[in-house]
């Protein structure tokens, strides 16, 4: 997950020629690992109603963030320099870091061994 906010983020900052295809490769995959990460902590970490409830509710605020993202900022029409595109980056990438240090807090908690969140 880190990776691919590590590539996505160095698209944004740098805005190489060719950064659609890694762009919207990278967008993609990382909701892909959000959901996931998801479906594995529910059938592998045993988890509390109340964790079960936080994780959801971190889940769908990343999905939310993606959601407004993607409709403000549609790939066919994107363009990275556009007012108020960084910004919005910005507030996913957010939730992409609050999504990993709850995942990281629950795996902990439960004392998971889980390679592949950095």
């Amino acid at each position: 997950m880190d990776r691919l906010t590590s590539k996505l983020r160095n698209i944004v900052e740098v805005q190489p020629e060719d950064w659609k295809e890694g762009y919207t490769s990278y967008r993609r995959q990382l909701g892909l690992s959000i959901t996931e990460m998801v479906k594995l902590a529910k059938h592998d970490l045993g988890m509390s109603r109340e964790d079960a409830r936080t994780l959801k509710a971190e889940f769908e605020a990343c999905r939310a963030a993606i959601a407004r993202h993607q409709e403000a900022y549609p790939m066919e029409t994107l363009v990275l320099s556009a007012p108020g595109f960084v910004e919005s980056f910005n507030r996913v990438d957010a939730c992409f870091l609050g999504f990993r240090a709850t995942m990281q807090r629950l795996i902990e908690r439960y004392q998971v061994e889980f390679e592949g969140i950095d």
